[in-house]
C-alpha cells in the first residue's frame, strides 16, 4: 500500500493512534481497500481522477489505471449531470462537508449503471486534497424502485425527451443546412456514376454569376463549359477507385457570366467519395475554394521578380541591393566594374555606397531618403558621385525604390554612369568660356568703330549710310549682350559669378528700368503697379539684369498683345516680390521645371523665336546668390507672369 493510499483512510477513518495499528500491518489496510464492495477515488473540483481503488472495476468495469486522468463528469448520464453538480456544489464550498446522491454512470462496456455515491471535502487536508468519492451500484435496487413509478408518468417522460431530442435535431439539421447552403467554399453533392447534382450551395451559384442549376441532371448538363478540361474524366475516376482527389491551384476555364466567353479561374478542389451502408460509393461530394486573386497575384511578383532579373543580368545599368544605412548586399557586375571593386570585396562586405559619398553629397542623399521612406521611391533620378576604390571620382545619376512597403529600410538602387556626360559637359563650358572671351575682344574693337563712323556721318547727307551704321550698332548691341550672358554662364558654372553687397531702393530700380525699355519699344505698353518701400542689400545691376530678362521675354513672346504689366509687393513675411506679367503665348506646365536649365527652350515650329536660352537660368542664378526665389505661372495660350522674391533687411539703410 501506497502513503496516499495510508493518508485516505486515516482521513476517512480518524486518526489511527499507535493502539490501533497494534497488531494491523500494511496488509490489514490494503485488505480493506481491496475488499470493500464499494469503490474510493479523489476527484479534483473539476472533475479529474487523480486516485482510483482497486475496487473500481467491480463498480464500473474500469481499472484504477483505466480510471485515472478521466474526468469523472463525462461519464455521468447527462440527464442527471445537473443534478450530481447541484449536490456538490456545497460540498466544495464547505471543508468537511459531505453530500450523499444517485446517478447514472457509464461504464466501461458503454451500459450506464446507477450508482450511489458519497463526496466528501478534504481539499483542506493537505496530504490528500481531494474531494473524496464512495459510490456502490445500486443498479438493482433502483429498478426495482422504478418498477413502482407509475407508467403514465415514465412514458409522459420519455415522450417529453424525445420530443426535445426531436426538436434538438431539427435545429441541428437547419444550422447544418444554413452552413452549407452559406459556405464561402464551393460545395455540391453529386449522386449515381453519371454524378446527377443533389445538393448545391450559394457560393457556386454566385461563381457562375447567380445562374440556377437544376438538381437531378448530370454533372455535363450543368456545366457544359467544363467539358475537355479533364474534371469530369476526375470525377468517374474517384466514383469508380473510391479514391479521393485533390488538387491545388488547377486552372479552369469557366463561363461566368453566362455569354459563352470563357475565363480563367483557379480552384483547390476536393472530390470526396461518399459511401452508402453497404461500404459502396454512392455519390462524391465536391468541395472548391476559388483562389485565383491569390495565384495571379503571386504570378504578377514572379513577374516582376523576373524582370528585375532580366534588368539586372542585361548588365546596362547598375544595380545594387542596399540598406539606407549605406550597406551593400548584392551588386550586378556593371556596378562594380564602375566602382573599381571585385565581388570578392561585396562578399567581404567591403562596399558601402554611404562611405563612398563624399561630403557635398550628403544633403541631396538625406533628402532622397527622406522621399523614398515616405513614398517607397525618389520621384525623380539625381545627381552626385561616388569615391571609386583607387580613390579616383565617379559621376552617377542615382534613383531608387523600397523592396518591400512593410520594411522600407531594403531597397533597390539603379545607378547611371554620368562621368562622359559631365566630361562634355565640361568640355562645352570650356568652349562657351573660351569663344566668349576670343569674341569679346574684336566684337569690342567692330563697337567702336561703329560709334566713331555714327559721329562721322551723323552730319552728312547720307541717310542710307547712317541708317545702315545705326542698324549695325544695334545688332552689336546685342551680340555685346550674348557675349556677355556667355561669360556669366562660364563664370556660374565655376562658381565666379560675383555679387556685390549694397544697399539699394527695389522700387527705384524698378522704375528705373521700366522706364527706359519703354522708351525703347514701340509696340506695348509695360504698366508699372504697386511699390515695396524696401532696401534691398544686394547687387543692383545684376537685379537690373533679371528685370531687364524678365521684360524682354514678355515682350518677346506676346506678339499679338499690347500689355505688360510690371507689379510689386510687400510679402507680411518681409519678402520684396517683383511679377512681370503677360498675355502671350503662355508655356504649357511640363515645361515649367525646365525653362530654368540652361540653353533649355520650349520650341514652336509654327511660331519660331530667336535666343539661345540662357536669360532665364543667369536669371535664377543671380536670385538664388541673393537668396531669393524665381518661378512662374503659366499655362498654354493664356499668357505667363514670371515671379521672384528677395528677403527685406529691415535694418539696411540707403
Amino acid at each position: 500500500m501506497d502513503k496516499l493510499e495510508m493518508d485516505i483512510f486515516k482521513t476517512d477513518l480518524g486518526e489511527i493512534t499507535p493502539m490501533d495499528n497494534f497488531g494491523r500491518d500494511e496488509s490489514f489496510f490494503r485488505a480493506l481497500i481491496e475488499n470493500s464492495a464499494d469503490a474510493i477515488a479523489l476527484m479534483s473540483p473539476e472533475g479529474l481522477i487523480t486516485y482510483a481503488s482497486p475496487s473500481t472495476e467491480n463498480v464500473i468495469g474500469y481499472t484504477s489505471e483505466e480510471f485515472m486522468g478521466q474526468n469523472g463528469f463525462t461519464l455521468i448520464h447527462p440527464d442527471d449531470l445537473d443534478a450530481v453538480q447541484a449536490a456538490l456544489a456545497p460540498v466544495l464550498k464547505t471543508a468537511g462537508l459531505s453530500a450523499t446522491f444517485e446517478y447514472r454512470f457509464r461504464q466501461k462496456n458503454g451500459e450506464y449503471r446507477w450508482l450511489q455515491g458519497t463526496a466528501t471535502n478534504l481539499l483542506h487536508y493537505p496530504a490528500v486534497h481531494a474531494i473524496l468519492g464512495n459510490f456502490r451500484d445500486i443498479s438493482k435496487q433502483k429498478q426495482s424502485t422504478d418498477l413502482l413509478l407509475a407508467s403514465e408518468e415514465q412514458a409522459r417522460i420519455l415522450l417529453a425527451r424525445e420530443q426535445e431530442a426531436l426538436r434538438q435535431a431539427e435545429v441541428a439539421q437547419k444550422h447544418l443546412n444554413d452552413l452549407f447552403v452559406q459556405a464561402p467554399a464551393l460545395i455540391s453533392i453529386l449522386t449515381g456514376p453519371e454524378h446527377r447534382l443533389a445538393l448545391i450551395n450559394d457560393s457556386f451559384r454566385w461563381l457562375y454569376g447567380n445562374r440556377e442549376f437544376t438538381l437531378g441532371k448530370t454533372v455535363r448538363e450543368n456545366w457544359p463549359d467544363l467539358e475537355g478540361q479533364g474534371f469530369f474524366e476526375l470525377l468517374d475516376r474517384v466514383y469508380q477507385t473510391g479514391v479521393p482527389y485533390m488538387g491545388n491551384e488547377v486552372l479552369a476555364m469557366i463561363d461566368r457570366a453566362g455569354t459563352g466567353i470563357l475565363e480563367p479561374g483557379y480552384f483547390n478542389i476536393v472530390y470526396q467519395p461518399a459511401n452508402d451502408a453497404r461500404g459502396k460509393v454512392s455519390g462524391i461530394i465536391v468541395h472548391a475554394m476559388e483562389v485565383t486573386e491569390q495565384v495571379l497575384a503571386r504570378q504578377r511578383i514572379q513577374n516582376n521578380e523576373a524582370r528585375l532579373r532580366r534588368l539586372i543580368d542585361a548588365n546596362i545599368v547598375g544595380v545594387i541591393f542596399c540598406d539606407m544605412e549605406g550597406h551593400v548586399n548584392e551588386a550586378n557586375d556593371v556596378f562594380l566594374q564602375m566602382v573599381g571593386y571585385t565581388r570578392e570585396d561585396l562578399q567581404a562586405g567591403e562596399i558601402d555606397w554611404a562611405r563612398m559619398t563624399p561630403p557635398e553629397y550628403t544633403e541631396v542623399d538625406l533628402q532622397a531618403l527622406k522621399a523614398l521612406r515616405e513614398k517607397g521611391a525618389i520621384p525623380k533620378p539625381y545627381e552626385k558621385a561616388y569615391y571609386r576604390k583607387d580613390g579616383t571620382l565617379l559621376s552617377v545619376v542615382v534613383t531608387a525604390a523600397a523592396l518591400d512597403e512593410s520594411n522600407p529600410n531594403e531597397c533597390v538602387a539603379f545607378i547611371l554612369d554620368n562621368s562622359m556626360q559631365k566630361e562634355l559637359d565640361q568640355r562645352k563650358d570650356d568652349f562657351i568660356s573660351m569663344a566668349s572671351h576670343e569674341l569679346k575682344t574684336p566684337v569690342t574693337s567692330i563697337k567702336g568703330f561703329t560709334q566713331v563712323l555714327l559721329k562721322r556721318f551723323e552730319k552728312r547727307d547720307e541717310p542710307d549710310i547712317y541708317r545702315f551704321l545705326s542698324i549695325m550698332d544695334l545688332q552689336l548691341n546685342k551680340l555685346t549682350k550674348l557675349i556677355g550672358d556667355l561669360l556669366d554662364i562660364s563664370k556660374a558654372q565655376d562658381g565666379k559669378l560675383t555679387m556685390e553687397q549694397k544697399p539699394f531702393e527695389l522700387d527705384t530700380l524698378v522704375a528705373e528700368i521700366v522706364e527706359q525699355m519703354q522708351a525703347t519699344t514701340a509696340t506695348h505698353n509695360i504698366k508699372l503697379e504697386g511699390k515695396t518701400n524696401t532696401t534691398i542689400l544686394g547687387d543692383r545691376d545684376r537685379i537690373g539684369q533679371v528685370i531687364v530678362n524678365l521684360v524682354t521675354n514678355a515682350i518677346k513672346y506676346s506678339p499679338r498683345a499690347s500689355t505688360i504689366v510690371v507689379r510689386m509687393l510687400h510679402r507680411e513675411d518681409q519678402i520684396a516680390v517683383v511679377q512681370v506679367q503677360d498675355s502671350g503665348i503662355g508655356i504649357d506646365p511640363i515645361h515649367h521645371s525646365k525653362i530654368f536649365n540652361q540653353f533649355y527652350r520650349v520650341t514652336n515650329p509654327d511660331e519660331p523665336y530667336p535666343g539661345l536660352g540662357i536669360g532665364l537660368y543667369l536669371s535664377r542664378q543671380i536670385i538664388e546668390r541673393h537668396a531669393g526665389k524665381l518661378w512662374v505661372e503659366s499655362t498654354k495660350g493664356e499668357g505667363s507672369t514670371f515671379t521672384f522674391s528677395l528677403p527685406i533687411v529691415p535694418d539696411v539703410l540707403p
